[in-house]
């Protein structure tokens, strides 16, 4: 794995974690895409934390990159891990049951069904092979740990922000028919997980989803820590049902979202 470690070389900066540009070789190639070919480019990304200068206020623009111990910086990575697993999971079963639904249903849905999957991802540790104070030479200890991603080569999309459970676009944005989607989704990972969890911060490419989180409630340290349990408690009330959720062929509750009154 080489990494492009340079700040002018990100991809991108988020909330938790830095993105590089990096390439993978793995000496045994998997089917999976993820290292299935030499020198592949990947998206590398590492948690950090935001270092203000002394005597400054927070400002949200003022600060610079700070990495974590390798003793704080690998049960962060492993998180991360997790909830691209579990994301995909969910996003799994909610295929299962729109194809289900899609393939018992006597009427044909009235819209095409877009594929979309979470990357392939694995984590990838650095070793310092040459410990001081080690007689052994054989002891490895890690030193940097990082989430190696597929890299997206579209054009990064939001579809949906993890505090919203509605698309971020407008009708006349690239990408809004798939942010609906991805809001039926919510739907029914939230109705048949009988309103304990669903997928937010639905984001990346227009066939390839990254950086997902998993909301929960009333569980909220199951998963990372960008859970946010109001938008489940009260999904119901704020989610708006579109075209996908309505298609009786789902069998959906239909949600109608509040709206704010003068």
């Amino acid at each position: 794995l080489t990494v492009q470690t340079s700040t002018d070389d990100m991809l991108g900066v988020g909330g938790f974690k830095t993105a590089h540009p990096g390439f993978l070789t793995l000496l045994s190639a998997p089917e999976t895409p993820l290292g299935s070919r030499p020198r592949q480019k990947v998206a590398v990304k590492r948690p950090f934390y935001k270092k203000y200068p002394p005597g400054s206020s927070t400002n949200p623009i003022n600060f610079s990159i700070g990495r974590y111990t390798i003793g704080d910086e690998l049960p962060k990575l492993f998180r991360e891990a997790n909830v691209l697993y579990w994301a995909r999971s969910l996003l799994t079963f909610a295929y299962e049951y729109i194809d289900h639904c899609v393939a018992n249903s006597s009427d044909t849905p009235p819209f095409d069904i877009p594929r979309l999957r979470f990357v392939e991802a694995g984590l990838a540790l650095s070793l310092d092979h040459t410990q001081p104070g080690h007689k052994s030479k054989s002891l490895t200890m890690p030193r940097a740990g990082y989430l190696v991603e597929e890299l997206i080569t579209d054009d990064f999309i939001k579809y949906i922000h993890n505090m919203d459970c509605n698309p971020m676009l407008d009708p006349y944005e690239v990408g809004y028919e798939i942010a609906e989607f991805l809001a039926c989704t919510q739907h029914i990972q939230f109705a048949k997980t009988g309103g304990l969890a669903f997928i937010s911060d639905y984001q990346g490419g227009l066939e390839i989803l990254s950086d997902p989180q998993v909301l929960t409630h009333p569980y909220d340290d199951i998963f990372g820590d960008g859970n946010i349990e109001r938008a489940v408690s009260t999904f119901e009330k704020e989610h708006k049902c579109n075209k996908f959720c309505k298609w009786s062929g789902f069998k959906l509750k239909i949600y109608e979202a509040e709206t704010e009154t003068d």
